[in-house]
């Protein structure tokens, strides 16, 4: 399903503009083809933004990276799907560790009490004529993360692991790092990388079916 002035023999592609394993495992399980396409900015954004604006920017310079390199078919209409998602602490936005020492710093940060992750979500559908607008939505997730009382050893013994080198947080909730969570508050996929619930509803609100509907 397409939105009411699209024509009916145009065909819609989806790109995702991640190569995350995770965000591309979310969108698989929806049923989805499409195409991966990582956007390569530089990911800065304007001093003073909150950590939702701030995964809500990134989202959109990722989304328009891609438009701008887009190479129209005839006949064709696109969606971009670009995601950023970060964890913050008292709103102290917490990135990658820099090496196996700062992941074990971060960890025993976040032992015993909670965080938040966010995942800025922006959609961009590309006008079924060039010269028309294109419409776009951005949105995000925020999910509340509890993590229990942990032990030097134990985070030490993760981090030794390696899973955590890449990770904002320096965890990762689908993997070994389940371990260390007490309870989550929201959704978990957006923990993981994309905020499924919202990001179907949003995708039918612009006409792309998801599931059969």
């Amino acid at each position: 399903m397409l939105e009411p002035n699209t024509p009916a023999s145009c065909d819609l592609k989806i790109i995702l503009a991640s190569s995350s394993p995770r965000r591309i495992q979310l969108l698989q399980n929806l049923s989805l083809q499409f195409e991966v396409k990582p956007a390569d900015i530089d990911e800065t954004v304007p001093p003073g933004l909150s950590p939702p604006q701030i995964v809500c920017e990134l989202a959109r310079q990722k989304g328009e990276k891609i438009l701008s390199d887009l190479s129209f078919a005839p006949s064709t209409r696109y969606l971009i799907i670009a995601a950023d998602t970060l964890v913050a602490r008292d709103d102290e936005v917490l990135g990658k560790p820099i090496d196996r020492q700062e992941a074990i710093k971060m960890l025993m940060s976040l032992s015993n009490r909670s965080h938040s992750v966010y995942t800025g979500v922006h959609l961009i559908m590309t006008a079924p004529n060039q010269g028309d607008g294109h419409l776009s939505r951005t949105f995000f997730g925020d999910t509340k993360v509890v993590v229990r009382s942990l032990q030097l050893e134990e985070v030490e013994a993760y981090a030794a692991t390696g899973e955590p080198d890449d990770k904002a947080g320096a965890y990762a909730l689908q993997g070994i790092g389940a371990f260390l969570i007490d309870h989550i508050e929201g959704c978990p996929a957006n923990v993981i990388g994309l905020p499924v619930p919202l990001l179907v509803k949003e995708m039918r609100a612009m006409g792309v079916a998801v599931m059969g509907l």
